[in-house]
């Protein structure tokens, strides 16, 4: 008996210690960068059969649908590639990376390459890293700062990619894609801080609203970016905002956040109170929304909002109801109406037309 119980915990032991090692980073489209650029280092250009051959690698492609790139873009980067690795571009690269250190946004795309080449010896050393159980540890531990107890469950289906080209991390649909230049400099603020983020944004398990009237649905799809973002970034944004001097040029995480982020927060009032005196029937669509939030998913100005909430002292009250988008808005009051700062509130007219769309499907939903 004794015996068959010791055999059970080792299976169970066996078991656990599979299932904790079995995640790991895929950089299966990272490497293949490495070896796509090889070539254009002695001069060979990079065939558009084989750019998009490396482009329909499944992260690649998951990212590039995320980020909306088109094919006149694509086009431009495969040009940069080669100008900043082919020696028959150096001349033309020269010129560009002396403009790029007055202004990055002079040749952006260059710049976005030209770093990948230029620190390729420090990005491959820490691409290393990252095969350590301690970095996705750190991951974890950076996003459960953040999620209340219940939600502190690691997901080891969730799939980690990391890739060689751009500088951006998006999650979704049990994916995490994260760049490997974003993920080198905010690590050197704090490990794991980036892949924090993102695998805050698929443990949170936002709630979904099903059967929503065409009139809400711009609402709801605001209030629910400007939580899923405004959240996860009290993990890395703040830390990035505190030391952008301290990263690379063109990080501009404090105009990114922070640009226009009390007109923005109006204009939703706004809207808000519009859709009330109209009985809904005047209503931004989400594309409405995506325009007025800058296309930033609700980085701003969830992150402002977010902020405001955590400083004025009601970080465990937003941790607590992490999931529910309408609360936020109510948290985000208290705290406005609290801070020395003195930023916009909600009217009383939005708040009630909030509570009453809350009850319609909320409750509908859960």
């Amino acid at each position: 008996m004794i015996k068959l119980k010791l055999l059970g915990y080792l299976i169970i032991a066996i078991c656990f210690s599979f299932t904790a090692i079995g995640q790991r980073i895929d950089t299966t489209p990272l490497d293949a960068y490495w070896k796509m650029i090889e070539p254009l280092k002695q001069n060979d250009s990079l065939s558009v059969k084989d750019w998009y051959t490396f482009l329909a690698i499944n992260a690649n492609k998951t990212y590039i649908e995320n980020q909306g790139f088109d094919s006149a873009y694509l086009e431009k980067l495969r040009k940069n590639i080669q100008y900043v690795y082919m020696p028959a571009y150096d001349s033309l690269l020269k010129a560009r990376v002396a403009a790029i250190e007055k202004d990055p946004a002079s040749y952006w795309i260059t710049y976005k390459v030209y770093v990948y080449k230029k620190y390729e010896k420090e990005l491959k050393q820490y691409q290393k890293q990252l095969a350590s159980p301690a970095y996705l540890e750190a991951v974890y531990t950076n996003a459960f700062a953040w999620l209340p107890k219940n939600l502190q469950q690691k997901d080891t289906t969730v799939n980690f990619y990391l890739l060689g080209i751009e500088n951006d991390a998006i999650a979704g649909g049990g994916t995490i894609i994260v760049t490997l230049w974003s993920a080198y400099n905010q690590d050197k603020i704090k490990l794991g801080i980036l892949g924090g983020h993102e695998m805050h944004h698929v443990l949170r398990k936002g709630i979904e609203f099903k059967n929503v009237g065409e009139n809400y649905k711009g609402l709801l799809y605001v209030l629910n970016s400007i939580l899923n973002e405004g959240t996860a970034d009290m993990i890395d944004k703040v830390l990035a905002i505190a030391h952008e001097d301290e990263l690379p040029m063109g990080s501009k995480f404090k105009e990114f956040e922070l640009f226009e982020a009390d007109s923005i927060v109006k204009q939703i009032d706004s809207s808000i109170q519009i859709l009330s005196k109209t009985e809904s029937k005047v209503y931004k669509t989400e594309k409405d929304y995506r325009n007025l939030l800058r296309w930033s998913s609700g980085h701003c100005p969830g992150y402002y909002m977010a902020d405001i909430i955590v400083r004025n002292g009601f970080k465990k009250q937003l941790i607590s109801h992490i999931q529910n988008p309408f609360y936020f808005i109510y948290l985000y009051n208290r705290a406005a109406k609290k801070d020395i700062k003195k930023p916009p509130v909600f009217s009383s007219a939005a708040i009630k037309y909030i509570k009453l769309l809350e009850e319609k499907y909320l409750q509908k939903n859960s």
